[in-house]
């Protein structure tokens, strides 16, 4: 007789449907979603606190101390793709370091509006 195989971990997991599974799936990317908004929004928030104009640049350690030590362990975990999509998006860009951001003129303008 041949043994059955085992399933994955993921199949044999409290007994989940296949549907079931990609709902639960579907949860947690909607959470990952609403936890990079709430990272680009301190973002935001950083730069009109600071009355900020095209070009102004949010230091690496403005960075650590106004956004990263305020995360918390699930916004610490998106923070590179909050700084993504900010990025993709125009608002602003990276300086060389990879942590300095300068505000770009549509952010600027993002701002104002």
């Amino acid at each position: 007789m041949k043994k059955a195989t085992p399933k994955r971990a993921s199949e044999r997991r409290k007994g989940l449907s296949s549907q079931e599974r990609r709902r639960r799936a579907s949860k947690k990317s909607a959470l990952e979603t609403l936890y990079i908004e709430e990272v680009v929004e301190m973002f935001i928030n950083w730069f009109k606190r600071q009355g900020a104009a095209a070009g102004h640049v949010m230091h690496k350690q403005e960075v650590l101390q106004e956004i990263i030590k305020k995360l918390d362990k699930k916004q610490d975990d998106v923070l590179e793709e909050a700084m993504n999509t900010l990025e993709k998006s125009g608002f602003m860009r990276r300086g060389d370091d990879g942590f300095s951001l300068i505000l770009s003129e549509a952010g600027a303008a993002s701002l104002k509006g």
